[in-house]
């Protein structure tokens, strides 16, 4: 009955039938420099493996300055690759998209698809500015304050890459729903949204580490002091997301998990690799310690609320996709 309802309401959306040059333009830009930024990853685990260094997997720069918070070096490394995979099959639904056409006849990738053109924007935008990271680690350099500054800003440029696409989906959604296009809202949450969650929470850690390792080097404060930094950004980093993802916008991110995944298997890591030693603060060690703990009782709750959300039916389901919306949308009265 409500599908129903929305297909015979008015359309104020005027498509076109032609392409979008902008448009397409930033989506070829971001998966090249999508590309450039997995050649790069994975020739510098080359140049590691023809150097004689240790066997494993890598992770370029920040892996040469381990810190008590750092976990092992193929824990990140795994991470990645699932950023990467996750990123490769986004990239190939949005080509799709390309060639889609609606019932009204516009291409799917212009409307209503929720990853629009200033999202490629902002995503090939982040992989410029991170991209020179991997060439630095390639050479074995590290910029204490550059590398703060290319990881806190891709960080962000990602994010906001995800609320534009949360706000897309939401105000498309009756157009989805309309089109019938029923598996790409859900497509869309589960690509999309959880594949830039994903990625952004690799980049926080990495940001973390990096404020550690800067701190560190600069020797302003003592490592253990630095580490204690890096380690109080990230618990405020969590508190924040908990606290916006139950109780500010549980209906928008109901089905953006993807990041305590990430912050449990790389904080896993480094618990259960690491012991204390004589570089080891007493102090970070079990702050370290009581950081995970945390992290796993803040992923049981969002776990939690979401199961109970999900039987009473006050997030989305498959029943009824469109119980979704950043901005409460008005009433009747």
């Amino acid at each position: 009955m409500e599908i129903a309802t929305i297909g015979n309401e008015y359309s104020f959306h005027i498509g076109s039938r032609e392409h979008d040059r902008t448009h397409l333009l930033y989506i070829f830009a971001s998966t090249l420099f999508f590309i450039i930024e997995v050649y790069q990853r994975i020739s510098i685990e080359i140049n590691y493996y023809s150097n004689d260094l240790p066997r494993g997997i890598h992770l370029p720069a920040l892996n040469f300055y381990p810190t008590s918070l750092t976990p092992p070096a193929r824990c990140i490394s795994i991470a990645w690759y699932i950023v990467f995979v996750w990123q490769t099959v986004w990239t190939i639904y949005s080509f799709i998209g390309i060639f889609r056409r609606s019932n009204i006849g516009e291409f799917y990738y212009r409307h209503p698809c929720a990853m629009n053109k200033w999202c490629f924007f902002y995503t090939a935008f982040a992989l410029i500015l991170y991209t020179p990271q991997l060439s630095a680690a390639a050479r074995h350099k590290y910029g204490i304050g550059i590398s703060i500054f290319r990881h806190s800003v891709t960080f962000c440029e990602v994010i906001i890459v995800l609320s534009v696409v949360h706000v897309s989906l939401s105000e498309n959604l009756r157009d989805y729903l309309r089109y019938q296009y029923f598996a790409d809202v859900w497509l869309t949450r589960l690509l999309y949204h959880n594949g830039l969650a994903l990625w952004a929470s690799v980049l926080f850690f990495e940001t973390c580490l990096s404020v550690i390792v800067g701190l560190d080097r600069s020797e302003s404060v003592s490592s253990s002091n630095a580490c204690l930094i890096g380690c109080s950004i990230y618990l405020l980093g969590i508190l924040t997301f908990s606290i916006v993802e139950n109780l500010i916008f549980s209906n928008a991110l109901a089905f953006t998990l993807s990041p305590w995944f990430v912050f449990l298997w790389l904080l896993s890591g480094t618990v259960f690799s690491r012991e204390i030693d004589d570089k080891t603060s007493i102090i970070v060690f079990w702050f370290i310690r009581f950081l995970f703990g945390l992290t796993c009782a803040l992923a049981l709750i969002r776990w939690i609320l979401f199961f109970w959300r999900y039987k009473e039916k006050s997030i989305p389901t498959f029943q009824s996709p469109r119980i979704y919306s950043l901005i409460t949308e008005p009433r009747h009265f």
